[in-house]
């Protein structure tokens, strides 16, 4: 009896433990794997779009026609010292470059002051470059035919038009020391964005390392810079110029209408009488 019962148990025992297997294995195919492919899935995808490197915004680029390209033009100045100590600064070298960093423009300036830097070390310039220089006046002449109906883009262009003597319409122009999303808050208590380098943009947006410490600085690869780092954020650039265009428009439109009511004639006559029968 003893003998027959104890494997009739051992076989129940082991029905048991087999039940009791699969329904753990059922458990374990419910919500914990699926919560985890699901898991995996969107952190994969929120990896692959904050791991966007600057080249590949750069693939996405929309293509523009020839002539759209045409309308774009890039500036970069050089600048010397005058006057004591050299601390004013006057222009000695001038750079434009075309949408595809083609040079359009490269002119050595002979400045009207007597060079008391060169400021060789960041500049480029020497006395020996400067020998054969065209006058302040040839520089701009030839500037303003080139900035002629064209959207101007560089880094710091107050300084560079300032130095040229020359402005240029604000709607047209691209400034990327201006731009804010490119511009950094210095003091957290206050929020003012100020500027950043053009050497921190260019590493940032574009993995390109110009500017090297120790060299002169290439005002054509700083041209060619500001053009790419306008073309990475274009499409959006362009909306919120848009929206300040037609914003003005609108005021100088309804400064306009006030300006016409104000200078409406009024009627001052006095009624007119009747005379007594």
């Amino acid at each position: 009896m003893t003998t027959t019962a104890s494997p009739r148990r051992s076989t129940n025992d082991n029905n048991n433990n087999n039940n009791n297997n699969k329904q753990k294995n059922k458990k374990r195919r419910n919500s914990p794997k699926k919560s985890t492919v699901v898991m995996m899935t969107t952190t994969t995808t929120t990896g692959n779009r904050k791991s966007k490197s600057p080249r590949k915004k750069q693939q996405q680029q929309e293509i523009l026609s020839e002539k759209e390209k045409s309308r774009y033009i890039a500036l970069d100045c050089e600048m010397v010292g005058v006057g004591e100590q050299g601390h004013e600064s006057a222009l000695a070298r001038v750079v434009m470059v075309n949408w595809e960093g083609h040079l359009v423009l490269d002119l050595y300036v002979k400045p009207k002051r007597p060079v008391t830097d060169y400021r060789t070390f960041v500049s480029g310039i020497t006395p020996q470059l400067l020998e054969n220089a065209v006058s302040l006046e040839t520089c701009r002449a030839l500037c303003r035919e080139a900035l002629r109906d064209k959207v101007l883009v560089g880094h710091g262009l107050k300084g560079d038009l300032r130095v040229l003597q020359l402005t240029h319409p604000w709607y047209d122009t691209r400034d990327t020391a201006k731009y804010e999303p490119f511009m950094k808050v210095r003091f957290p208590e206050d929020g003012i964005l100020w500027p950043r380098k053009l050497r921190d943009l260019a590493l940032e947006n574009l993995e390109r390392e110009i500017q090297t410490p120790g060299l002169a600085h290439s005002p054509v690869e700083d041209a060619q810079t500001a053009m790419d780092l306008y073309k990475c954020v274009r499409t959006k650039w362009e909306k919120v110029m848009d929206y300040k265009i037609k914003k003005t428009r609108a005021i100088q439109q309804q400064q306009q209408q006030q300006q016409q009511q104000q200078l409406a004639p009024t009627d001052t006559t006095p009624p007119s009488t009747v005379p007594p029968q």
